[in-house]
């Protein structure tokens, strides 16, 4: 029987503790809180009296300005401004006085405390610093002065051609900010007004005996230390207690309202003893908590990562996208240009050569777009199932002479992944840019791997949890530190040496990568070599896109005959016009548009052939030009032509229509049209 109470004991106890956890983190927090809420409700109360003895200063200031702008100050006639100033003075009952000084000399003109006779060498009323008033265009508020009278000082400098002439000061009584003072605060407490040198301007206890005196040290530190917050200390009636004070930025004045030490004291005290009761209560459950938060903090963070930096290449893919479509307009007209150049300059053999070298220049900024466009998804991918043993195997040479003989190179395929699904031109271009990369990283020689197994897709990507090929390209090089790391896939970052590099090598590989559907990642350390995991679809077979072009003009369509009819429309100027002039040499007859709106205009009026669009352009695209074109002229051929293009996007919005890619040349245009011509 005892047992069986024991049993039920216990029972009770456990079925309790959770109930006991629970109530005794209420009863903390609720504690914690009710001292958060005194902290902060003073904080406010500091701040309200600091906004209305601004106020006060302030009408002041707006006060003296009206004085200052009196014309006796200009004809010196100081017989009539002394009544001027009286009457200012009885106006503003908080007013002691009104002190005029003369900065230039050095003297004070009138003194309402005294009466009006000639100027005598003197400080500044109330202390004042007039070196502060030479660099300051507005008021300063002056620091209390204890003797003969307490005055606080608002002083405005006057300036006449930017020179400061004259300085007035009202020396205002402290009971106004007394006042203040104890409107807003709670009766008992203890809350003063301080100057910037920490003394005495409102006091709720003793007023009489502190106004002018220096406040305790503690009030001094917190004011020399920041501008508002709670700190501990003592009165000069040894009251310990804590203080919540602000500082006004515009007077330098602060406002210090006291706080009995037992109202953030013993709800915090409590509060650590009921903390300390629960934790013991509770204390596997908090364990167990705390490691699956920390687990799933960890695994949110790390998809966080992984998204932010996702979302960035994401928008600089979309920038390089933008600046390389620019680029192919400059160099379609460019390249256009020059072939019709050197076309023409037969037996010219010095202008043909210079033709010649611009046009490889300009090539080479074409495969610099390509670049670009492959990084930024726009460049058109033909995915397939590639085998990847068949690829490695057809660019073993080219691998071999572009890593050299000093690195050793092993390739060791997976039967079971062997077939991704990629553009295959693409991906070789990747796996050679991988090659060069390892390469560089290995000037002295080394080992270069190439590898493939069966994987499962990393965490927020298009393959997460997904069964995959996993394509690893591994060095025994330097090695890259982490922030080399995290930025290894921007465009044009390099740490190679200016002209070893363009920084566009593991972009373009990050770009094809992704354009597949697939993920890349970046193992390395400094000096423990770098592996860059290619994580790709599992091959399946797909239907290649449709080859859009033929380059080749060795059996393209019967030759066109020059009765065609061809409108052209592109928004840039250069890339229009070269295509005018080639397509008129060629015997066609041209019509020229640039805009789509402007295109539908001329399909309207007459009909056309071959219509020549560009897919970019403001107002309506190319595709809405080419569907609006086949509902107005059903029988109208469609060439379309783009360095920026979503081919997808253009499948999607127009059947039947031919691609053509800037930047081009003479002869691609000519071959372009000859076979839409033919169909």
């Amino acid at each position: 029987m005892r047992m069986f109470r024991r049993s039920l004991i216990a029972l009770g106890i456990a079925a309790m503790l959770p109930t006991l956890a629970f109530l005794a983190v209420g009863t903390f927090l609720l504690l914690r809180d009710e001292s958060e809420r005194v902290e902060a409700d003073s904080l406010a109360r500091s701040r309200v009296v600091m906004t209305l003895i601004d106020a006060h200063l302030q009408g002041d200031a707006a006060a003296l300005s009206v004085l200052a702008s009196s014309i006796y100050l200009d004809t010196h006639d100081w017989q009539e401004f002394y009544p001027r100033l009286q009457r200012a003075a009885s106006a503003s009952p908080h007013w002691a006085t009104v002190v005029l000084y003369d900065a230039q000399r050095g003297e004070e003109i009138l003194d309402l405390r005294r009466p009006l006779s000639a100027p005598r060498r003197m400080p500044l009323a109330g202390g004042g610093d007039l070196s502060v008033l030479r660099r300051s265009t507005g008021i300063s508020i002056g620091s209390i002065q204890p003797a003969p009278e307490p005055l606080a000082f608002v002083y405005l400098p006057v300036f006449r051609d930017r020179q400061l002439t004259y300085v007035i000061a009202a020396g205002v009584r402290p009971q106004i900010y007394q006042d203040i003072l104890l409107a807003q605060s709670q009766p008992g407490t203890t809350s003063a007004i301080v100057d910037t040198h920490g003394r005495f301007i409102a006091r709720t206890v003793s007023f009489q005996n502190y106004v002018g005196q220096p406040a305790t040290r503690f009030v001094r530190n917190a004011i020399r230390t920041s501008a508002s917050g709670l700190y501990r200390g003592t009165t000069y009636e040894g009251v310990k207690n804590y203080t919540a004070f602000f500082t006004s930025p515009w007077s330098g004045w602060s406002a210090h309202i006291a706080i009995a030490s037992s109202l953030i004291d013993t709800p915090t005290s409590w509060s650590f003893i009921v903390a300390a009761v629960a934790a013991v209560g509770s204390a596997l459950l908090g364990a167990l908590l705390v490691v699956l938060v920390l687990r799933d903090m960890a695994e949110r963070r790390r998809r966080e990562d992984a998204l932010q930096q996702s979302q960035k290449m994401e928008a600089i893919g979309q920038l390089t996208g933008g600046i390389a479509h620019d680029f192919n307009n400059l160099l379609t007209a460019i390249i256009g240009n020059l072939d019709m150049i050197r076309r023409r300059a037969t037996g010219q053999a010095r202008i043909q050569q210079m033709a010649d070298n611009a046009l490889e220049a300009a090539r080479r900024g074409a495969k610099l777009t390509s670049q670009l466009l492959a990084f930024s998804r726009t460049q058109r991918m033909q995915l397939q199932s590639v085998d990847l043993q068949r690829l490695m195997a057809g660019m073993n040479s080219l691998l071999a002479q572009s890593v050299g003989p000093a690195i050793e190179t092993h390739v060791a395929l997976a039967a079971d992944a062997r077939t991704v699904l990629s553009d295959p031109n693409q991906l070789e271009l990747a796996i050679l840019n991988l090659a060069v990369n390892a390469r560089d990283a290995m000037p002295n020689g080394g080992s270069l791997t190439i590898a493939s197994t069966i994987s499962i897709g990393p965490p927020a990507s298009p393959l997460a949890n997904k069964p995959c090929v996993k394509l690893s390209v591994t060095d025994t090089g330097a090695g890259m530190s982490e922030a080399i790391r995290n930025r290894a896939t921007e465009p044009f970052f390099t740490t190679k040496p200016v002209g070893q590099g363009t920084g566009l090598g593991l972009s373009q590989v990050y770009g094809i990568v992704r354009e597949s559907g697939g993920a890349l990642d970046i193992v390395s350390a400094v000096n423990a070599g770098t592996t860059v995991h290619v994580y790709l679809p599992h091959g399946v077979a797909a239907a290649a896109p449709q080859q859009l072009i033929s380059q080749d003009s060795a059996g393209a369509a019967q030759q066109a005959t020059a009765e065609a009819a061809i409108l052209i429309c592109d928004d840039d100027r250069q890339v229009r016009q070269f295509m005018v002039d080639t397509l008129q040499g060629a015997g066609y007859r041209v019509t020229q548009a640039s805009s789509g709106e402007a295109a539908l205009h001329a399909l309207r009026a007459a009909s056309f052939d071959l219509l020549i669009v560009d897919f970019a352009m403001p107002h309506m695209n190319g595709a809405q030009v080419a569907q609006s074109a086949q509902e107005i002229r059903p029988a109208t051929r469609i060439l379309m032509v783009s360095g920026y293009s979503d081919s997808a996007a253009i499948d999607a919005a127009v059947d039947s229509v031919q691609l053509l890619r800037k930047p081009f040349d003479v002869s691609e245009l000519l071959v372009a049209i000859r076979n839409c011509l033919a169909r």
